[in-house]
């Protein structure tokens, strides 16, 4: 709960946060490490002469590349990048491709309640705008072998029509505020997190996580009204009035990556002086510049802060939020039911060396510079080929018509000038060897398939065809194989992320929610949530993804098994046939299907009441109990029947003795 706190706690917390924001910038070494994988990842060509601009070849005498047509770029094959975005289209595959994203699993007593939990996640999901923000976490995840989202519970505002019922033909509109678990993917050039710790381990064991941003006054004033209506807010005027208009000291820039666009820098802004035509020196405070938010969350004792409240020797989760690195507008305890900080990272690639891992991407750089060279040294070579390497009297030649741009140019020749000699002596071509560099395209292809074998991912799952004919099992094996190692991944970001990630979505709801009517977006069905009534239920709803769906945790192939075996066995029909339709209902529940009682014709008994005449016995509606009871009424005629002829036959032998 946020509360006001004296100007000597203000104080410690204030410390706290910049013992943190100097440990955030010193680590330059992990920066410089993501900038060198954006820059590889984009192909950006960075040998540009910084005097002339000019674009240099590479590989063979690259300094003397030709000018004019000959003069191109320098080709970057798309290593990086197809590598990356092959991992991150598997891995939205797994996790995004399924609706809803976190389906609701739970026994069948507790269907209705499963249902009504899993539509509120949907609206969640839909609100949010989750597949989004875990597609670009993902690419993070591949890009650095680091992401981060974070988990916070917050509100939005939407309007609702209501009709007036006391003027005709009006309607009016109605602010209601709707909280929901909102999922923030992070910056990773501006994400704080405590480095004693592995990234999958800092969120249940580390001691601060945070992340910084740049925010507009327009932003910042909305922040700042929400957290008032709480009334935890602290130096709003302050806060508002410390606008920034040069680099912000904390926040960090992106690398240039583009000829065309220059990298955003955080001042960018409107200018407010002349949108509202105020003088220079009468501007009032506020109108120029950005500001710089920081959110932290700390886990300290608050006792060691000054902090009032209950159990000060404890350590807590405190939420701390500071405007430019000098201001605290915010500083609340964390009260949650798993103890997490709300800030999850994922790390696929771990291996227990922390930052030192190799994402995917970077761990392709080097094959991805190794084919630069490669194919520059056969684009050059053609290039010398062509235009080759020559001596010339420059006061016999102009040097500007032997290089000119021109394929086909015609040189003059002042003819005064040769005293007699032929034009040999003007002009001497350099006769080119290009041995050692005809298979250099080749060997650049090689080095290309290196990169596959390093990422596991090879052409099929790329997109790309596979030559030599394999019947149905063998392509299926040998896919299957191949999507081993891409698992590996997958499994690491799903308990080091997705498990806690749906612990908290679901606790959020336990903890914080309020009774609503929420309407499924699969079905158009409403259901009626009572927060009471599920918080007894807590531990009886787990929440499913694409990697753990619901037919794993709730085994609807063993069920579906279980079905055929007792539509098959007598004595199992006679003990659970009358379950059969429960089972279905239950399947179809774990297979999205809503409505599957709307189907049968016959009207079903609700829990507590006495089913309709007729239907004592069980379901009779249900075709597949009628086939039962049909199957032991034919049965039961038979044994009648054989039973008459053993007692006539037996009546005919006694009257023949």
């Amino acid at each position: 709960m946020a509360q006001q706190l004296k100007p000597e706690v203000q104080k410690n917390i204030l410390e706290l946060a910049r013992f943190i924001l100097s440990e955030h910038r010193s680590q330059e070494q992990m920066y410089s490490k993501m900038e060198a994988i954006d820059v590889a990842y984009a192909r950006y060509v960075t040998n540009k002469d910084p005097n002339t601009g000019d674009v240099h070849g590479e590989g063979i005498d690259a300094a003397t590349t030709p000018v004019g047509v000959f003069n191109a770029p320098s080709t970057t094959p798309p290593v990086v990048v197809s590598q990356v975005d092959s991992m991150v289209a598997y891995l939205a595959e797994v996790f995004l491709s399924g609706y809803p994203i976190f389906p609701v699993v739970s026994s069948p007593s507790n269907r209705g309640d499963a249902e009504a939990l899993e539509a509120l996640l949907d609206d969640h999901s839909l609100l949010g705008g989750y597949p989004r923000e875990l597609l670009i976490f993902f690419r993070d995840c591949v890009k650095y072998n680091l992401g981060a989202v974070e988990a916070d519970w917050t509100s939005v505002d939407q309007y609702e029509v209501m009709d007036d019922l006391l003027s005709e033909d009006q309607v009016q509109l109605q602010k209601k505020a709707v909280h929901f678990t909102k999922l923030k993917r992070l910056d990773a050039y501006n994400t704080i997190r405590d480095r004693n710790t592995l990234p999958g381990d800092c969120s249940k064991e580390g001691d601060y996580a945070g992340y910084i941003e740049i925010l507009s006054k327009p932003k910042l004033k909305k922040y700042l009204n929400k957290i008032s209506m709480g009334g935890g807010a602290m130096n709003v005027k302050d806060a508002i009035g410390s606008y920034i208009t040069s680099d912000a000291p904390n926040y960090r820039t992106h690398p240039q990556v583009s000829d065309y666009i220059s990298t955003r820098k955080p001042t960018s802004t409107i200018d407010w002086n002349a949108f509202l035509g105020v003088k220079a020196t009468d501007s009032p405070v506020g109108l120029l510049g950005n500001y710089e938010k920081i959110t932290l969350y700390v886990r300290v004792a608050p006792g060691d802060l000054g902090m009032p409240g209950p159990k000060p020797n404890t350590p807590q989760i405190i939420k701390i939020v500071i405007i430019n690195g000098e201001i605290l507008v915010l500083a609340e305890r964390m009260t949650s039911a798993y103890d997490y900080l709300p800030i999850l990272f994922g790390q696929p690639l771990e291996d227990g060396l922390g930052d030192q891992t190799q994402s995917t991407a970077e761990g392709s750089i080097p094959i991805q510079q190794a084919a630069k060279t490669m194919f520059n040294i056969s684009f050059n070579a053609a290039r010398r080929a062509v235009s080759d390497r020559a001596l010339y009297d420059s006061a016999k030649i102009n040097p500007r018509d032997i290089n000119a741009p021109v394929p086909a140019a015609k040189i003059p020749v002042r003819v005064n000038s040769l005293d007699g000699q032929g034009l040999d002596s003007a002009y001497k071509a350099i006769p080119f060897d290009a041995r050692g560099t005809e298979n250099a395209m080749q060997y650049g292809m090689q080095i290309v398939s290196f990169g596959k074998e390093l990422s596991g991912l090879n052409g099929p799952q790329q997109g790309q065809f596979q030559k030599g004919n394999k019947s149905v099992k063998e392509w299926n094996d040998t896919m299957g194989g191949s999507d081993n190692r891409l698992r590996l991944p997958a499994l690491t970001l799903e308990y080091q992320f997705f498990v806690p990630l749906k612990e908290m979505l679901k606790f959020n709801i336990y903890q914080y929610g309020e009774d609503a009517v929420v309407t499924s977006q699969r079905s158009g069905e409403e259901f009626q949530i009572v927060i009471a009534q599920m918080r007894k239920k807590a531990l009886k709803f787990r929440i499913a993804d694409g990697y753990t769906p619901k037919s794993k945790l709730a085994s609807t192939e063993m069920i579906t098994q279980l079905m055929q075996l007792i539509m098959q066995a007598p004595i199992l029909q006679q003990a659970y046939g009358a379950g059969l339709p429960n089972m279905v209902a239950h399947l179809a529940q774990l297979g999205g299907i809503r409505g599957l009682d709307e189907y049968n014709p016959q009207p079903q008994a609700l829990p507590g009441q006495q089913a309709p005449q007729g239907q004592l016995n069980g379901p009779s509606g249900d075709p597949v109990q009628q086939s039962i009871e049909n199957e032991q009424r034919s049965r039961a005629q038979d044994l009648r029947g054989q039973a008459n002829q053993i007692r006539q036959q037996e009546l005919a032998n006694r009257g023949g003795a």
